[in-house]
């Protein structure tokens, strides 16, 4: 029996009753992911790069600024996927989604970078608490179309991810900072309500034990699955492209601003990328169960390896937002279909330790993009920087494609 909602493993878990309706908890999953992004990515892309900017950050610390949700996600993120195999998958969705309901409203307190930089820290502790449980139930739940369910969830997900730098920068333009952090606060008290009516957790597991049994059954789980070298090699992978991505989301709001793009036209672009992930994610899952996993991974790479290095050689809103959204296409070609192949990897019980791994190694790339991004820029300049980070993802995409032939990734 499974340990959430009492069903079958591979069966989809009861529909709750919600004010006299039936509401799947799939749906509640995909809306709660909607909010809980759209939230989020008000406050990454654009906004984070020009509030530091506005407050006088330099240019090699809005790097660090905007990836630090992300650094706390690669710490997080990790123990969390097995709190929630051991604690239950809800309990974790709550504790991020409070985080996310509170934090946008420190940023009204924010007045100087190292400030900024603290809330950051915390703001990351959102996503990097449910993410890893929310992705763990409904690759738990769909074993046989693992891959297309993920690529709806994370179309929900990108949803939020397309309207969020547009609301951001929309607000942002109409009536400032302020105004834009609370509007996001309100929408992530939202995404909090929308779990609450998840069929709730059976008692923990780990209960009867101490916290000391409780760690050391962590840790052998998380080993367990961080020595699997399948799991290690497309979890490189899926971190270094997320390098081009972190550097696009702190990097292209401040290139497009010295090539006269408008703050509100700056959020659309980051819009456009969106709508391409969106739109052809569900598809790119289906696809890739029905052909297998490995094409698409390595098809998807390589087409944000090549915009990334096009981006800084063009100007204008039209070619930015053009090349962004082949960029969004790619990350839509690559993500259900990795994290899916980590779902085929795993042992039966194990999916939040595994989506846990798999998100804190992906942290560290989406963190370490900016970063170096940063230095580059400021040290080199926008196109050789560009063209620096897209030669690592190619680099990454060579070792995984002569790695992942191997029997262990089976046929998909």
């Amino acid at each position: 029996m499974d340990d959430e909602v009492g069903m079958t493993e591979g069966a989809p878990p009861e529909s709750p009753s919600i004010a006299g309706g039936r509401v799947s908890p799939f749906i509640l999953l995909c809306l709660m992911g909607f909010l809980g992004r759209l939230s989020y990515e008000m406050l990454r892309s654009p906004i984070t790069s020009l509030f530091a900017k506005k407050i006088g950050a330099p240019t090699e610390v809005i790097g660090l600024l905007v990836a630090s949700v992300t650094i706390t996600g690669i710490f997080v993120k990790l123990p969390s996927g097995s709190l929630a195999d051991l604690f239950g998958f809800r309990r974790l969705m709550q504790a991020g989604l409070w985080v996310k309901a509170t934090a946008p409203f420190l940023y009204l307190l924010v007045a100087v970078w190292p400030v900024l930089l603290a809330v950051r820290f915390y703001h990351g502790l959102s996503t990097a608490l449910y993410a890893p449980a929310a992705s763990a139930q409904v690759a738990k739940f769909y074993p046989n179309e693992r891959a297309a369910r993920l690529g709806t969830y994370g179309a929900a997900e990108n949803a939020g991810v397309v309207l969020g730098p547009v609301l951001g920068a929309a607000v942002l333009a109409w009536s400032g900072f302020s105004v834009a952090f609370v509007v996001s606060g309100v929408i992530g008290m939202l995404a909090l309500l929308v779990v609450m009516p998840l069929p709730k957790d059976d008692p923990p597991r780990a209960v009867s034990k101490t916290v000391g049994e409780v760690t050391k059954g962590l840790v052998a789980g998380v080993r367990q699955i961080v020595g699997n070298p399948a799991i290690r090699l497309v979890s490189l992978m899926e971190a270094t492209l997320y390098a081009g991505v972190g550097t696009l989301q702190a990097y292209l709001p401040l290139y497009a601003l010295t090539v006269h793009v408008s703050t509100a036209q700056i959020g659309l672009i980051f819009g456009g990328q969106g709508v391409a992930s969106i739109a052809s994610r569900p598809f790119m899952g289906s696809a890739a169960d029905r052909i297998g996993r490995r094409p698409f991974i390595i098809g998807g790479v390589a087409l944000c390896a090549v915009v990334l290095v096009a981006i800084p050689f063009v100007s204008g809103f039209w070619p930015l937002l053009g090349f962004n959204i082949l960029f969004g296409l790619g990350t839509a070609m690559v993500t259900p279909s990795t994290t899916a192949m980590i779902g085929d990897l795993v042992k039966q019980g194990e999916f939040g330790a595994a989506m846990g791994v798999f998100g804190s190694l992906w942290d560290i790339g989406h963190a370490i993009g900016p970063l170096i991004a940063g230095v580059l820029i400021a040290w080199l300049g926008y196109q050789i920087a560009f063209t620096i980070i897209a030669a690592f993802i190619i680099i990454a995409l060579v070792v995984f494609a002569l790695g992942s032939r191997g029997s262990e990734f089976g046929s998909k």
